[in-house]
This record gives structure tokens, C-alpha cells and sequence, in this order.
């Protein structure tokens, strides 16, 4: 497990990247003195956050940053689920209102995150009908299925978070992006629920796109891919601490200045954007890492091994840089029933090798 994190970085560098993804980006405090800082609260006895963070591909990294951001204190134990071709447009692809209950079974969290919508510039099918993107049928249709997962959401009991689809570069892309925005959170706002809009952090102060921030220090710091799309670890762990910043925000009691509140995981000990490798891909970060599975030579040819189920760019928002139980935790968390990715992260047992291949022990000696 200490190497899950070598593992993603060698699937990636030869596994095909799916969809909104590109070869040149990776998938997507201190606190205040107090006279009870000398008392130890007992381990049994520490209150733990349960989130469960759900969405599409860029969802799936705002998941990874989330656990990472909040990894170092342990008062916060994320859960990842995601789907990178999912949305709500398309429920024949893939169906939160009917996979949220499954996951929700025997399961209780306290705060639901979720970010969908950057799948859904889209026709939407309805038995032999086909709606068109931004038409008042298109607008009934999602809204529907919108509904349909926000009444699982209500069910749940948890403190909702709907996070909204991020700007994007391509200026139409961009506006589809504003539109499903505006829809989702009067929806969203409409069941009480707290909608969290991060544009003003991804975009210059004039509104106008950009891919860079600049820190405390004074350091540029590159937050998402060339494609315009997609996010670096550094920006997933932006978006994870926007979050948790709001999920903060919302644990505090009443009378908690707002500033101390918005400002809390503002802080060293949550901050990951300082490491230089989060503006890397994991082929640059980690070149020499040798995998347990992922990629390997045989006769000067590169080969993969991946259990089939999990894609590599799962693989990689699942892992990243988590700690080895985090990113096992992960991985099986969102391994399909009955599939090679299940059979390996669950019960320990790979798939066997194609027949007459280097590993395939059930040949004959040569």
C-alpha cells in the first residue's frame, strides 16, 4: 500500500486518458492559543467528519483534493465517489438518483459535496424524444432529474454542498458552464441547501478566464491543464479547500466571526499549493517510482497491467498523493461489482496474465 501512489503514476503515463482529460496535465492552520491546548482529547473520543464527495471527472479531483487537504488533522474522513463521463443530462450513461441510494445504504455521512454539470452542454434523450442544449424542453428534462437526486440528497439527512461547474476556457463552453450554474442553484436553493460557486477564485478580477493564481507569498502557482478544462493537483487542492473552508464555516457556532471562520483551513497546516510537485504531473514528480502493477517492459516494449473496472485517470484522482490507506480506502470505495478492480483492491487477487506473457506462469518453461 506505501506505493499506491507510484501505482497511479505509472497507469497513467500508459494507459489511454478519458474523456476532458490531455497528455499534458495530471487528471484534474494554526489555530488560535487556548488554556485546554495542554489537554489531549482521548482518540476514542475525537469527533470525526463523515463527507461523502461525489460528481464527474472534475468532481473526482475536487474529491482528491479534498482528502488531501484535510488528511493531515484526521478530523475529516472523505469518501470519493465518481463517474468521469457522469452528469445529469445523461442518466442512460450513468444515474445518480438511482446509484446515490446504493451508496447511501448502510452509510452515514454528515456533509455531502457534489459537483456535476461539466458533461451536460448536451442532448438530452427521453424515450424517442431528443432535446436540444438550452431549450425550455432540455431546461424541464434536467431540471427533472435534477429534482430526482436532490429529493436522495434530502433523504440522506446530510448537510449538502453543491459545488458549481467551474469557468472554463472556451468562451461557449464557458457560457453552457453559467447557464447549468444558474439552474442548479436555484434548484439548489430551493431545498435549503448550500450552493458554493468558486468562480471568483478561477478567474481573474475582471471575470475573464484564467488557469494561475497568485499565493500569499507572492508565487504564481499553475492550477489547471492546457486544455482549459481540466485541474492540476494544485487546483484540486484549491477547490478542496474553498470546501472545507465552507464546511467550516458551517460547523461554527453562530457567534464565530465570519472572518475567522471563512479563514480557518486558510492555514499551514492544510495548505498543500507550496509543494512543487502539485504543479507537476506524476511522470514528472515521481520518474523513477517503480510500480507494483501499472507499467513495465518486456522485451524493450512497454506493457500495462490495469484491473479492469477502474480507469488510470481514476486511478490517479483516487490515489494522487493520499496517504496508502486514504487512496486504498478510495479505490475501493469506487471499484464496480464483480470487476477486476474489485477483485484486486478488495480481495487482494489480480487479474491473471494473457497467456505466454513474462508473468504468466501457467506456461511451460521456455
Amino acid at each position: 500500500m506505501i506505493r499506491l501512489a507510484a501505482i497511479a503514476a505509472a497507469v497513467l503515463l500508459w494507459a489511454l486518458p478519458a474523456q476532458a482529460q490531455t497528455t499534458d496535465m495530471p487528471v484534474m492552520g494554526s489555530s488560535a492559543a487556548s488554556s485546554m491546548e495542554d489537554q489531549q482529547v482521548p482518540a476514542d473520543e475525537k469527533t470525526v467528519t463523515s463527507i461523502l464527495s461525489i460528481g464527474d471527472a472534475i468532481g473526482g479531483g475536487l474529491g482528491a483534493g479534498l482528502a488531501r487537504v484535510t488528511e493531515p488533522g484526521g478530523d475529516y474522513d472523505v469518501s470519493i465517489r465518481f463517474n468521469e463521463e457522469s452528469g445529469l443530462a445523461r442518466p442512460e450513461v450513468y444515474d445518480w438518483p438511482v446509484t446515490v441510494p446504493k451508496i447511501l445504504a448502510g452509510n452515514a455521512y454528515d456533509v455531502i459535496v457534489v459537483m456535476l454539470g461539466a458533461n451536460d452542454r448536451q442532448m438530452i434523450r427521453s424515450g424517442d424524444m431528443r432535446f436540444d442544449f438550452g431549450t425550455p424542453e432540455w431546461t424541464a428534462a434536467y431540471t427533472s432529474q435534477a429534482k430526482l437526486l436532490l429529493d436522495q440528497l434530502v433523504a440522506s439527512k446530510a448537510r449538502v454542498i453543491w459545488v458549481a461547474p467551474p469557468p472554463m476556457k472556451d468562451p461557449e463552453y464557458d457560457t453552457a458552464m453559467r447557464s447549468i450554474a444558474a439552474l442548479q442553484r436555484q434548484l439548489v436553493e430551493q431545498r435549503g441547501m448550500t450552493y458554493l460557486d468558486l468562480r471568483p477564485q478561477f478567474t481573474n478580477p475582471d471575470g475573464s478566464y484564467t488557469d494561475s493564481f497568485t499565493d500569499a507569498t507572492g508565487t504564481v502557482v499553475r492550477l489547471r491543464g492546457r486544455d482549459g478544462i481540466s485541474f492540476f493537483k494544485a487546483g484540486n487542492n484549491r477547490m478542496g479547500e474553498l470546501v472545507l473552508a465552507a464546511i467550516v464555516a458551517g460547523e461554527a457556532p453562530a457567534d464565530t466571526p465570519a472572518d475567522a471562520r471563512a479563514g480557518a483551513p486558510a492555514s499551514e497546516k492544510t495548505s498543500r499549493l507550496d509543494i512543487p510537485e502539485v504543479n507537476k504531473t506524476d511522470s514528472e514528480a515521481r520518474p523513477d517510482a517503480v510500480p507494483m502493477f501499472g507499467q513495465a517492459v518486456m522485451d524493450a516494449e512497454p506493457y500495462t497491467v490495469q484491473p479492469d473496472g477502474v480507469t488510470a485517470n481514476a486511478i490517479l484522482l483516487a490515489a494522487g498523493d493520499l496517504g496508502p490507506e486514504a487512496a486504498l480506502k478510495t479505490l475501493r470505495d469506487i471499484a464496480p461489482t464483480g470487476s477486476g478492480a474489485e477483485r484486486l483492491f478488495k480481495l487482494g487477487s489480480p487479474e491473471p496474465a494473457p497467456a505466454g506473457r513474462a508473468d504468466d506462469f501457467a506456461a511451460p518453461a521456455p
